[in-house]
């Protein structure tokens, strides 16, 4: 997948990053010196521009990316000119960093595939991990539904998918994949924090896959699917 990225502020730079960890071809554009070189060795591209002149995107094959990200952050005009322009320029589908009320209305009008909020989002994700028992993060995917990260229960550890697909079935929920820890020699060295600890996404979980201690489970479901299937599966 090919992604470009416009703004690289806090939330830009994190995207871009996050993307780029899970395998996506990610072009990232500022205006700032500074912040395109804190990631120009992470990502695919990095590329410094002015953004008040958006000619130069005309050179960035803006219509073979899959998604255009316009995450600038402190510019109402400049996020609405590259909004233009790369609907220009063919973009098959545009992601927009909301930054008031009146540019969301805007943004409508010129038919933006998706508007995000990035306050709102980490709300919705600190909530999910508020009131469910384990979970890490969650993001809420519309109509009562959820994607959340959360720790593995204890009643399901050392067992494997076969083992527990009741439980799973019984609250209609999806296991999507398993982080599991793989701390880096240097972690282990200097104990760093295991929320700290790196991960390996295992991908497609087989049936005879172990949960193991400190696995972090990907799942998908109904809010209240997922909650009760995290309480019911915990050990007080």
């Amino acid at each position: 997948m090919k992604c470009c990225i416009i703004g690289l502020g806090v939330f830009g730079k994190n995207l871009a990053l996050n993307l780029a960890q899970l395998g996506a071809e990610v072009l990232a554009i500022d205006r700032r010196d500074e912040n395109v070189s804190l990631i120009k060795d992470e990502v695919g591209a990095a590329v410094v521009m002015d953004f008040a002149d958006t000619a130069p995107l005309a050179r960035l094959a803006i219509d073979e990316m899959d998604a255009v990200i316009i995450a600038i952050g402190d510019d109402f005009e400049c996020s609405m000119a590259m909004t233009v322009k790369v609907q220009e320029l063919g973009a098959k589908r545009i992601v927009c960093r909301v930054l008031s009320p009146m540019h969301a209305r805007l943004l409508r009008l010129l038919k933006v595939d998706r508007l995000v909020v990035p306050e709102e989002v980490a709300a919705r994700g600190l909530a999910h991990s508020l009131l469910m028992r384990g979970v890490v993060d969650g993001f809420d995917m519309g109509s009562g539904h959820a994607i959340i990260e959360a720790d593995v229960p204890d009643a399901l550890v050392g067992r494997n998918l076969s083992q527990t697909a009741d439980h799973f079935k019984k609250h209609d929920v999806r296991l999507v994949t398993i982080n599991r820890k793989e701390p880096r020699p240097f972690e282990t060295l200097l104990k760093i924090d295991d929320a700290q600890v790196h991960r390996r996404t295992l991908g497609v979980i087989n049936l005879g896959e172990t949960f193991t201690q400190g696995d972090v489970f990907v799942l998908f479901g109904a809010e209240k699917g997922l909650r009760n299937f995290l309480e019911e599966n915990s050990v007080e």
